[in-house]
């Protein structure tokens, strides 16, 4: 078995039993469609042409008296063909209705899985990857299973046990035309063969397109305030099409290399069919083979042809699907990019000691963000990282709950590494509050009990009110029971800031990070929020990333970055009076003549 199958066998042996039933359903399918071309000879040999019964029909007179007769046979004939479509029509739904149960339990624990591990991949990697061609491979690749366990198990299965059975009885009937309908077979084995890969390559790069364009609805969609805004509708109208265009031409190639494959199997069988009937008609001539008989035999050789396409089927549908298992295999062998540590959840209580010991990182190996940088905070001290944009500011934040991990140097909680820490332990431990506060279209209670599920209603109340959100959820119609739309597009930025903040309060989290929650208010809906802001960061280790000064002015210390170092170190008063890139940045934001009171406040 080809090794990039080999993970999807682990789907399929939680449903043994459903296995076994299908197992047990094609054995029946199988003697049903041996069966079914008998009747035919019982007619044509024995009601139309009067020969006398022999082999194993011969005894069937003497157990049923009324098939002596042309008449009381025919009866037989008519109600054992309705006798065997009932048992093929009931082991078909059996068969149907197993498959179904059992196929789609297998693509949705490989869906799970792969959701489980793209959710868990660091953010460097969600940064680089679009929303829609993850969104792709969970909803679309994950059918793989069901389709490599179908052409895999079921249909090569079913086909070669039928072909051995038909096999069987072909050559009782006549050895030399069984040989004859035979022979097409290393032919169309030789025909799959060169038309796989072909087949397997055009699939994948169709799988690819298909990706690309679910990326772009997602993306053009999540971002259609800007689109509108712009007038650019049309523009990625035409990128759309220009998607579809690539995707038929993509489809139009696995279509015209499955179709000459198709018309290679089709040409070989149409072959040796009429290689077989020429032969057939010679031995029914020379009385070797009876009418009843070549009607049995020809039935069976039309059944064993289809048997023997879909065998060879199996393979053009195997490099098809090889496409997505290919897909899924890259996310569930790409590893979670940050690897959780083995150790046991400990037990004692966070102080919330916090070092960054020459730290670097980067989202390009040729383009370093961070170099060398060291930080320390103390139980229950409030640092402040300040810089411009692209400073560095936020991805030194997100080494702490792992967001990503350092190239070089190490970062320690309490004295212990975040890597050697279990990687939930440690995020429970930490609390954000971002720029873009992210709701989900779920009930306003709901999204600020996200980090906290457990939390009474109680609970979710007090943290509002400390979040200073209470008052303008209470005017909501339904209250905390609000459902918000996509991204909270119905709240304004500062009441989506306050349940962002009120989130971060249920938690209770010992470490806080403040990633520049207010740069985008405005300065009274700012002053709301850092008075929330102030209450949250009570006890408790404390980050603020800023751009803007103002958010900074109960800070212990300040580090002021500038091209991934810190060139800077000190409280307020001491940077200003340093006058080095600080005091720059204040005469900047504020004046000269302001920046140590605008500041300081």
């Amino acid at each position: 078995m080809h090794t990039r199958y080999a993970r999807l066998f682990q789907y399929a042996w939680p449903h043994w039993r459903g296995w076994a039933l299908i197992v047990f359903a094609t054995l029946m399918s199988t003697a049903g469609a041996l069966l079914q071309p008998w009747p035919m000879k019982v007619f044509v040999d024995h009601v139309l042409g009067a020969a006398p019964m022999t082999g194993a029909f011969a005894s069937l007179p003497e157990a049923f008296p009324s098939m002596r007769t042309r008449e009381g046979l025919l009866v037989w004939v008519v109600v054992s063909g309705v006798l065997i479509f009932v048992l093929n029509s009931v082991v078909d739904v059996v068969l149907t209705r197993t498959w179904t149960k059992v196929g789609r339990k297998m693509v949705y624990d490989l869906a799970s899985d792969v959701f489980g591990r793209i959710q868990r991949r660091s953010l460097l990697f969600h940064s680089r990857t679009p929303v829609g061609d993850s969104l792709s491979r969970i909803t679309g690749d994950s059918w793989s299973a069901y389709t490599v366990f179908s052409a895999l198990l079921f249909s090569p299965g079913h086909a070669l046990f039928t072909m051995v059975a038909m096999v069987v009885l072909m050559a009782n009937l006549d050895p030399w035309l069984t040989l004859l309908s035979l022979a097409v077979a290393p032919f169309m084995a030789a025909s799959a063969w060169i038309f796989g890969s072909p087949i397997r390559l055009a699939a994948r790069a169709r799988r690819e397109v298909e990706s690309r364009i679910q990326s772009h609805v997602q993306q053009t969609l999540t971002g259609i305030p800007v689109v509108q805004a712009f007038t650019r509708e049309e523009t990625e109208h035409r990128r759309f099409q220009e998607y579809a265009d690539e995707a038929i031409r993509a489809e139009r190639r696995t279509a015209f290399v499955g179709g000459v494959f198709g018309l290679s199997a089709g040409l070989l069988t149409t072959i040796g069919t009429g290689a077989v009937l020429w032969f057939a008609a010679a031995r029914v001539l020379d009385g070797y083979l009876s009418l009843g008989s070549t009607l049995v035999f020809l039935a069976y050789l039309t059944s064993l042809q289809a048997q023997l396409t879909t065998l060879v089927d199996t393979y053009k549908t195997m490099q098809t699907a090889g496409a997505s298992v290919d897909r899924v295999n890259e996310v569930l062998d790409g590893g979670a990019g940050t690897e959780a540590a083995p150790r046991p959840r400990p037990t004692r209580r966070v102080e919330g000691h916090v070092r960054f010991v020459n730290v670097s990182y980067g989202y390009d190996p040729s383009r370093p963000v961070l170099e060398g940088v060291s930080l320390e905070a103390r139980p229950g001290e409030r640092v402040a990282v300040v810089g411009t944009t692209g400073s560095g500011k936020s991805t030194l934040m997100g080494l702490l709950p792992r967001f990503y991990d350092p190239w070089d140097g190490h970062v320690y909680l309490d004295g212990s590494d975040v890597r050697e820490l279990p990687l939930e332990w440690l995020r429970e431990q930490i609390a954000v509050v971002f720029q873009d506060a992210y709701l989900f279209p779920m009930s306003i209670a709901d999204n600020i009990a996200y980090g906290r599920p457990s939390a009474t209603r109680d609970e979710i109340e007090e943290a509002a009110r400390v979040a200073g959100a209470h008052q303008f959820i209470s005017r909501l119609p339904e209250g905390y029971d609000t459902v918000l739309g996509e991204r909270g597009g119905t709240l304004s930025g500062g009441e989506r800031q306050r349940l962002s903040i009120a989130r971060a309060v249920l938690k209770d989290a010992p470490i806080l990070i403040l990633d520049e929650p207010t740069s985008a208010l405005d300065a009274e809906t700012e002053a709301s929020v850092l008075r929330a802001l102030e209450r949250l960061m009570v006890g408790r280790t404390t980050f603020i990333v800023a751009h803007r000064l103002s958010t900074i002015r109960t800070a212990d210390r300040i580090a002021v970055m500038r091209n991934g170092r810190i060139v800077e170190q000190g409280r307020h008063e001491e940077l200003v009076e340093a006058e080095g890139v600080y005091a720059g940045l204040c005469r900047h934001q504020f004046g000269t003549s302001t920046a140590h009171v605008a500041v300081a406040g």
